[in-house]
């Protein structure tokens, strides 16, 4: 593919000897990562959205890898976050010409860590047909937006914010320091926000605004910053981790950790 052969440019170029590639579909990612960790790597590259950066950086946690995730997604936002809104070969050639180690905190859950965000409830049945919209699958998209729409107010999610604060939404959802607009990227916390929602248009809106934790312009959303939330319901719960779909069963507690993942980023960028 072009962007392997771009890749390897790069690294020749920077001096990296014999650097090894896997490149390939999204249905591929968890073998080539598995195999990736299984040569005891010191840095994992990765050119891809949101979930599969996720899906990388569990592996790189759990081997002490340093990891560089560059954006080959459509959101991007643990990539611009750390390199800015560049194109990803810029981001590697800054960051491989002068490296720094970042240490990045975030969220875990149903031993499934986060680094984004994590959306717990209604919000998560809308990502499936969004993608779906996004490739061009209209009768695909048809199909899970109607199931999403009947299962979106069925059941609500009873949750419990640092063993003090309870309640039941639609929705609860934890952003991780780095994307949250109000906190600073080395706070000791996640955001929770709390999502009370009275119409399917709000509960869709939320899919996007979720992500980038701009809850504080809705005036159903109760936010705070919490270390752990207890979520159950009646019902298997719906979740996002970083834009990936996964299903908690009927209740999960979200944690948050903080020595996440070892991140490279170029030296100018560590210190802004």
């Amino acid at each position: 593919m072009e962007s392997e052969q771009k890749m390897l440019s790069v690294l020749t170029a920077a001096g990296v000897v014999e650097p090894r590639t896997w490149c390939g579909e999204g249905d591929k990612m968890e073998q080539f990562f598995t195999e990736a960790v299984g040569h005891k790597l010191e840095v994992l590259i990765v050119l891809g959205g949101d979930g599969t950066i996720r899906t990388a950086a569990e592996a790189c946690a759990e081997k002490g890898s340093y990891l560089i995730p560059l954006p080959g997604g459509t959101m991007n936002m643990l990539p611009r976050s750390l390199y800015g809104d560049v194109a990803w070969e810029e981001a590697l050639k800054k960051t491989l010409t002068a490296p720094s180690t970042k240490l990045l905190s975030g969220g875990r859950v149903a031993n499934k860590r986060f680094f984004i965000a994590a959306i717990v409830g209604a919000p998560a049945l809308w990502t499936q047909p969004r993608e779906s919209l996004r490739e061009g699958n209209i009768a695909d998209a048809v199909k899970k937006g109607s199931i999403a729409f009947r299962r979106m107010f069925e059941t609500k999610i009873q949750y419990l914010i640092s063993g003090e604060m309870r309640g039941e939404a639609e929705a609860v959802a934890l952003i991780c320091p780095l994307i949250s607009e109000q906190m600073s990227d080395s706070e000791q916390a996640l955001e929770a926000a709390v999502i009370d929602v009275k119409s399917a248009t709000e509960v869709i809106g939320l899919v996007s605004t979720a992500a980038f934790g701009k809850w504080r312009d809705d005036r159903n959303i109760l936010l705070t910053k919490t270390k752990r939330v207890d979520v159950q319901s009646s019902e298997d719960i719906p979740a996002t981790l970083d834009g990936e779909r996964v299903n908690l069963g009927r209740s999960a507690e979200i944690d948050f950790v903080s020595r996440a993942i070892n991140v490279l980023v170029a030296f100018m960028a560590s210190i802004l």
